[in-house]
């Protein structure tokens, strides 16, 4: 047993003993988080579309292999649930961060839609989003969840922007 799947054992077993005060405040704050207006996700997404080099990058995976909106769209929002549940902690020793939930994401799927491609592309996707957000000229997805201030509000907030990005720049 590795990943989430071992994590949310050792977790339960924690919380029996009562040593889960902040994880448990962080999975708390995940469930109920608040959620974006349509209206503000699509004022994000299109700031961000006007950053992307172009929609043919979404097009094609790095093995080669077509990719989908609906399949990008769905590992964005895998990932986003199994943060919710598993709860998120950015720090490398937890195995819960953004990169983590996409992994996972990737090793959950039963419908064969999501893989190394949908992943690296969902985390570019992130990545325009935050520099939509910022006005960064680059952003690495890992380093700004990582970034101390970070919320897990702003994590599954921009999944759910990633999600609506796919769906509607992807290719069908």
């Amino acid at each position: 047993m590795t990943g989430f799947a071992q994590d949310i054992v050792l977790r339960r077993q924690a919380q029996e003993r009562g040593e889960l005060a902040q994880d448990v405040e962080t999975y708390l704050t995940g469930v109920s988080a608040p959620v974006l207006s349509e209206q503000a996700v699509t004022a994000w997404i299109e700031q961000a579309r006007r950053l992307a080099p172009g929609i043919d990058w979404m097009a094609w995976g790095g093995s080669g292999m077509p990719l989908t909106g609906r399949a990008l769209a769905a590992h964005a929002e895998s990932a986003a649930q199994i943060l919710r549940t598993a709860g998120w902690n950015p720090d490398i020793t937890a195995g819960r961060s953004l990169r983590d939930a996409l992994i996972y994401a990737e090793r959950i799927d039963t419908d064969g839609l999501l893989s190394i491609d949908t992943r690296l592309t969902v985390a570019e996707i992130i990545a325009l989003l935050v520099r939509a957000a910022t006005g960064a000229p680059y952003a690495y997805y890992e380093s700004w969840d990582a970034h101390p201030g970070r919320t897990v509000d702003q994590v599954l907030n921009v999944l759910t922007a990633a999600a609506a990005f796919a769906r509607r720049y992807g290719p069908a």
